[in-house]
């Protein structure tokens, strides 16, 4: 029995959408692991997001080998699929988190990215957002100056990591999400092989 594209279409856009919703899931789980780096609670955010991807692709390949051969027949083809399908994920996913213009292109949508808070940059902001203040509240009425936004283009290290974990989730979401669909496309050229019957 052959494969059905209009299932494996189909199939590849469900790939698509939970792959999109795997790092945002993951996400909320990591960011509130206490006393984490960033490089460790990035490690185990896509660690996460691989396995959630490689569990996922093994259902959607067992959808697509049942069509095609009648029924599950070959698990271990289904686990290669899925393999291979999670490699590309893994792979994909690995470029928003450690490659910066390649997050930020996503992240930017979103978002808005802060710069690193240096001790002169502090000194800067600071001397800047209070001169700013006082000419504010000297031109506009008090209802309008309170309702002026603090807080400058520069953030501290603490608040920069936490966005960049943030940004990493969102580049990640949208890496991942073609990754997953790709990946089950090549993953299902060894799930849907049939076994030969005798």
């Amino acid at each position: 029995m052959p494969l059905d594209t209009n299932l494996l279409y189909g199939v590849m856009a469900g790939s698509w959408i939970t792959h999109l919703a795997i790092p945002f899931a993951t996400f909320l789980l990591v960011r509130s692991l206490p006393y984490m780096d960033l490089l460790p609670k990035t490690l185990l955010f896509l660690s996460i997001c691989v396995a959630l991807s490689f569990g996922t692709q093994m259902g959607l390949l067992a959808v697509l080998q049942s069509s095609s051969c009648g029924g599950i027949k070959d698990y271990r083809s289904i686990a290669i699929g899925s393999a291979i399908a999670a490699l590309i994920t893994a792979t994909i996913g690995a470029i928003p988190a450690f490659i910066e213009p390649m997050r930020l292109i996503v992240s930017q949508l979103i978002m808005r990215h802060k710069t690193l808070l240096t001790p002169e940059l502090a000194k800067m902001e600071a001397l800047m957002s209070e001169t700013a203040e006082k000419v504010l509240k000297a031109s506009l009425t008090e209802d309008m100056a309170a309702a002026v936004q603090k807080g400058g283009a520069a953030i501290s290290p603490e608040e920069y990591e936490t966005q960049t974990f943030q940004e990493i989730a969102i580049g990640t979401g949208y890496w991942v999400a073609f990754a997953g669909a790709y990946g089950l496309g090549l993953g299902s050229l060894v799930a849907t092989k049939c076994p030969a019957t005798s």
